[in-house]
């Protein structure tokens, strides 16, 4: 993954750890106890105009686990909300997040609980951003 389509996953998990969670949210797997994450599932390119700016999609996975199920739930949909209802995105050096939308799944969905009592789920948006070329080339 690029450095640029770096910078964009770290600006959405800093507007996620803005909202005070649970946990401060993580890249890779869950651990040991309470936890949220954030992961790339794909990417795919909306369009190359003729100066090699383009728009990207990138889907991100969140997954939690958390011994409560009710505290699970309230913060994956909060984040899910926290981001898709915004009018505001970040930008940075070569990039600039135009809109974060629903993925699938759409809602926080339980994937299953441990042998610990603690609940897992995950949800998932799609980021769309706008590349730079111009001002992106030398982050490559």
């Amino acid at each position: 993954m690029s450095s640029v389509s770096n910078a964009v996953v770290e600006a959405v998990m800093d507007m996620v750890d803005s909202l005070s969670n649970y946990a401060v949210i993580t890249r890779g797997a869950l651990g040991t106890g309470n936890g949220l994450t954030c992961e790339v599932a794909t990417s795919s390119v909306d369009g190359v105009f003729l100066d090699k700016n383009q728009y990207i999609f990138l889907d991100l996975t969140f997954n939690g686990k958390h011994r409560n199920l009710e505290t699970l739930s309230d913060t994956l949909n909060n984040i899910m909300d926290s981001l898709t209802l915004r009018k505001e995105y970040p930008t940075g050096d070569g990039w600039e997040i135009v809109d974060i939308s629903r993925g699938a799944p759409p809602l926080p969905t339980i994937i299953g609980r441990e042998e610990q009592n603690e609940w897992i789920m995950a949800c998932a948006v799609i980021v769309k951003y706008y590349q730079n070329s111009e001002l992106s080339a030398s982050d490559e």
